[in-house]
């Protein structure tokens, strides 16, 4: 069928050839005016920007078990200490905050209990990735603690700012669970409260 097409329309085209010819040639459409030029777009420039901090981290949790490693004597070994619920908060713009009210944290010393009680808050300043958690600098603090054993109380202090603590956690944030962790022994298990936005 193709064939036959082809054919016929070579036919039907042949005596028309010669008047076809002899007429003008169509005038060009559209034809560039003289002393003109065509107008390049210029390409947008490539930017670029500081990636956020995780947003899983962003938001505020109360912390719900905890483990510090305390020189709680002077000149003794650490001992461990166990405790929770210091509220946090983290913020976008790379600051945080910590929280204590009465948090008490125990631990063993001999076979006698010892004891710290905070209070106060501390203002901080933060930065991560997906695995690791910065705390550059202590900006301000007015974080009291009462330390006990088994003759009552020994001793308070008053925690100072520091502006050049860049102390370096890991961590795994999930939803609303976080569990942070450092190399001198300590570990943190939190969970989102409502207090200060929700966020991925």
């Amino acid at each position: 069928m193709l064939i036959t097409v082809i054919s016929g329309a070579v036919g039907l085209a042949v005596p028309s050839t010669a008047a076809v010819l002899s007429r003008k040639s169509p005038e060009r459409c559209c034809a560039a005016v003289s002393g003109t030029s065509r107008v390049t777009p210029t390409p947008l420039p490539t930017t670029t920007r500081t990636a956020g901090p995780p947003l899983c981290l962003i938001g505020s949790w109360r912390t719900v078990d905890e483990t510090f490693m305390i020189q709680f004597y002077t000149g003794l070994a650490k001992i461990r200490f166990t405790g929770k619920g210091r509220v946090l908060e983290f913020r976008p713009d790379g600051t945080a905050s910590e929280k204590q009210t009465d948090l008490v944290l125990t631990g063993t010393y001999q076979g006698n209990e010892v004891r710290m009680v905070g209070n106060g808050t501390s203002e901080l300043t933060w930065t991560a990735t997906d695995r690791a958690i910065t705390y550059p600098a202590r900006t301000r603090t007015d974080i009291t603690w009462a330390s006990y054993d088994q003759r009552g109380l020994i001793g308070t202090w008053t925690g100072q700012p520091d502006p050049a603590l860049n102390e370096v956690d890991d961590y795994v944030c999930s939803g609303d669970t976080v569990v942070e962790s450092g190399s001198t022994g300590y570990t943190s298990h939190w969970v989102r409260t409502s207090a200060y936005g929700t966020y991925g």
